[in-house]
């Protein structure tokens, strides 16, 4: 397990706001947007899609979850992350898991078995439309989505690996014997979900043997900053390159 605290300079946060005012061109990578839907255990589930147009000859995915405010919430820009990794060319969806339960967020730890089996549902439809196998999916959750991403992996460890940002490990799932690699991002500042939530899950990973990194950014909390955002973009890629490989 890798635990450390992200310092920021003057110079890695000029870089960051580049990074971040010049993102991915979708029309520069090639590639194209579809929304489709899929059958699930609640009924249809819209999901979103950014094919590229030049795909590697293995193909890799990464699965989005947005948060309670679903894909219009600014705390995660969605569109603009999809644009980062298509641009290393993996395909990218983005499944309305909210769907399963009309919308609606709110008792999530009556519903986390219900939006987990509609993600699980979303690797099903991806293996079956695109011919991508689990083993070749990483999953990348906000806030509640990074919750959902947790519990999915619980009963899909055989995942690439799961990015958890400003989530935390709900309760009914801490049950699992097995987790994909974890890279877990956090403000240090967040009061919606204190960091202490971060530092139990790392101690269960230890204690169980899971691969996890853990990346702490001071001063901020459970939205980023422009420029948080930005390194943490940085710090995913990085993670996506090794567990799904570089394009």
């Amino acid at each position: 397990m890798r635990q450390y605290t992200v310092q920021d300079s003057p110079t890695m946060h000029a870089r960051a706001l580049a990074s971040l005012l010049i993102p991915a061109s979708l029309g520069a990578v090639g590639a194209r947007h579809e929304r489709l839907s899929f059958q699930s255990q609640s009924g249809r589930i819209a999901i979103e899609a950014w094919i590229p147009r030049a795909a590697p000859a293995r193909g890799a995915a990464v699965i989005l979850l947005y948060g309670s405010g679903a894909e219009q919430a600014s705390g995660m820009p969605y569109a603009r992350l999809a644009e980062a990794f298509v641009s290393s060319r993996r395909s990218v969806y983005l499944p309305h898991y909210l769907d399963a339960t009309k919308g609606s967020a709110s008792r999530p730890e009556r519903h986390y078995g219900i939006w987990s089996g509609t993600v699980r549902d979303a690797l099903g439809f991806v293996k079956s439309s695109a011919g991508i196998s689990t083993d070749r999916i990483a999953i990348v959750g906000y806030s509640l989505g990074a919750s959902v991403a947790l519990c999915t992996a619980a009963i899909a460890p055989d995942l690439a690996g799961v990015v958890d940002w400003s989530g935390s490990m709900p309760d009914g799932c801490r049950w699992a014997q097995r987790l994909p690699p974890l890279l877990m991002i956090h403000g240090a500042r967040d009061s919606v979900i204190p960091p202490y939530n971060v530092r139990q899950l790392a101690a269960l990973c230890e204690l169980r043997g899971f691969s996890c990194e853990t990346r702490i950014f001071p001063g901020e909390g459970h939205r980023f900053s422009a420029g948080g955002l930005a390194r943490a973009d940085q710090d995913i890629e990085t993670f996506l390159d090794r567990t799904l490989g570089s394009p």
